[in-house]
């Protein structure tokens, strides 16, 4: 069974969420799932990052529809590629999605979705920000409390991958390091 990798940035006077990302290794290559805010608007991707041992110009695969069968989009420093099929091996998509979904019903909630109202009021009770995306309120005692950024690391989880994600996604906020 493959065990994700997780990380949270949160900004408690103001955003909210600002992005959560889950991710596995399988054979150097990276694969995952993130939201967060583009251009003020919430995005949701899965993502592939090719392994990259010689050091060449790094090129992430994202979903387009948050669909990981659905088309993709390769992404570099140079530009954006044309639309093609997924590069998720088909063996696996399945698992993909489950982590996808635990990383889900373990950390978030989305805003009307059924029986969130009492999510919600957790936080702003809290003087929190609830947005369409959100942390649970029982996970916001794992945050690591910055004076202006909370964040969440499994344990394990280095900062190489995040970065080379972070150098790439089209969301507002960037990592640090």
């Amino acid at each position: 069974m493959i065990e994700s990798h997780v990380h949270l940035a949160y900004a408690p006077r103001g955003a909210g969420l600002l992005y959560a990302v889950m991710w596995f290794a399988q054979r150097g290559d990276v694969y995952g799932w993130y939201v967060g805010m583009r251009d003020g608007v919430d995005e949701c991707s899965y993502f592939m990052l090719p392994a990259n041992p010689d050091g060449r110009a790094d090129v992430l695969y994202r979903s387009l529809e948050d669909d990981v069968r659905g088309r993709w989009v390769a992404l570099s420093r140079h530009g954006r590629g044309e639309p093609e099929d997924s590069p998720v091996p088909e063996a696996l998509r399945p698992e993909l999605s489950r982590l996808q979904q635990q990383f889900i019903s373990g950390w978030l909630f989305f805003q009307g979705d059924p029986g969130t109202e009492d999510e919600a009021r957790a936080l702003n009770a809290r003087g929190l920000p609830a947005r369409h995306v959100n942390i649970q309120s029982g996970r916001i005692g794992k945050l690591s409390m910055g004076p202006v950024t909370w964040r969440y690391d499994s344990p394990g989880t280095g900062t190489e991958t995040l970065a080379r994600l972070a150098r790439l996604w089209p969301l507002d906020e960037r990592v640090p390091g």
